[in-house]
């Protein structure tokens, strides 16, 4: 026989996925296997049989009748050399070969002298151990043994088969429940969220209304906040309604400033998501402010710049999200004579809405706006 044929036609690589493939590694005792090992012990007479899975540094057991561990070394596998031949090996007399004479298993306790094994293979040929019989005495198999090992070795891997299959199945089920309870929470966080989203807008119309002079300054308004409120809503579609970037938000004000060859605003603090509960008022407190310093503040001359700063802090209320608005090179900032819409956001709607603390200066270099509220972590479905 020339050293070729004895050369495996497979990849160890390609062996080893397969075998993790049927994930049974390592798990608990079933009876299907069980079976299969007494009834091999059975047909042989054998005091030992085993379903051995050959792993890259150790070959485990799936079942084992008379033997009494799960796993062993390597370097007392018999089935790692058994396994490189097609079909069934058997070695009457483990002694008498000098692949295994120096075999802890056969050198000393529990003194092996006979091993038959058929491979376990899969469809692909790819062999990942054998179902073998041993015994501690020189023997042979009769002809109907032989078959009937090799028999059952085609059950074991028809039993790994339906395994693998059901757990993938199993796998395939988890997963499409998983998505449609995701589906499931998204609709239900759309709801909300269209629900609230039709409240914003008609508490939009009638503060707009009665803020405005004019039905021109009505609808300039009123089109310039839901279309701030738009561009949050994007946002928030991009994350399923979940999450949007604080940093978005205050750009999707500024951007308009971001092509002028003096800076005219700094937007300083970490990555962070808000919430769609915290998002929307936030998204809208910050329209207003880019409004105002546009009309009347430091983004209504050349040299006026506008800085955003925010981070979250911890103290004896828990996560808070503390964000700073402060304007400088701007006209002095004064009180306005007649509550507006965007006054009454920042001073009394923010406090209800989100349990904010917000301070409002007007300083003779800008405006001057801290909020500081609780940092609500991102969830699937907003409390109802």
């Amino acid at each position: 026989m020339s050293n070729d044929i004895l050369l495996p036609h497979w990849d160890e690589t390609d062996r080893l996925a397969a075998l993790r493939s049927y994930r049974i590694l390592d798990t608990p005792a079933e009876p299907e296997f069980d079976d299969l090992v007494q009834l091999a012990a059975r047909a042989c007479r054998t005091p030992i049989a085993l379903i051995s899975l050959v792993e890259d540094r150790r070959q485990w057991f799936k079942a084992e009748i008379g033997f009494g561990v799960r796993e062993t070394t390597l370097d007392r596998s018999i089935c790692l050399s058994a396994m490189l031949q097609p079909g069934l090996t058997v070695i009457p007399s483990l002694t008498d070969d000098s692949r295994f004479t120096a075999n802890p298993l056969v050198r000393d306790e529990p003194h092996l002298r006979f091993y038959a094994g058929a491979v376990l293979e899969t469809p692909e040929g790819l062999p990942l151990g054998a179902l073998c019989v041993l015994d501690t005495v020189p023997r042979g198999l009769t002809d109907d043994q032989a078959f009937t090992l090799q028999t059952l070795a085609r059950q074991v891997m028809s039993q790994m088969e339906l395994r693998r299959a059901i757990a993938e199945r199993d796998e395939v089920l988890a997963a499409s429940r998983r998505i449609e309870e995701r589906q499931t929470l998204l609709v239900r966080e759309l709801h909300h969220r269209v629900k609230n989203t039709l409240a914003t807008v008609q508490a939009l119309v009638g503060a707009t209304g009665r803020s405005s002079g004019s039905f021109e300054e009505f609808y300039t308004s009123f089109s310039n906040r839901i279309s701030s409120l738009a561009k949050t809503h994007n946002l928030l579609t991009e994350d399923y309604w979940q999450a949007a970037p604080l940093r978005d938000l205050a750009l999707n004000e500024l951007k308009p400033f971001a092509e002028s060859r003096k800076p005219r605003f700094m937007l300083i603090g970490p990555q962070i998501e808000l919430s769609a509960d915290l998002a929307v008022p936030i998204g809208m407190a910050l329209h207003e402010l880019t409004t105002n310093a546009v009309r009347h503040g430091a983004l209504s001359v050349p040299d006026g710049y506008v800085e955003v700063r925010w981070d979250i802090v911890t103290d004896d209320s828990g996560r808070r999200l503390q964000l700073e608005w402060t304007e400088r090179g701007g006209p002095p900032a004064r009180p306005p004579s007649q509550e507006g819409f965007g006054s009454t956001l920042l001073r009394r709607v923010l406090p209800m809405q989100i349990n904010a603390d917000v301070l409002t200066e007007f300083d003779a270099e800008g405006l001057k706006f801290r909020l500081v509220a609780p940092f609500v972590d991102r969830r699937l479905v907003p409390a109802y």
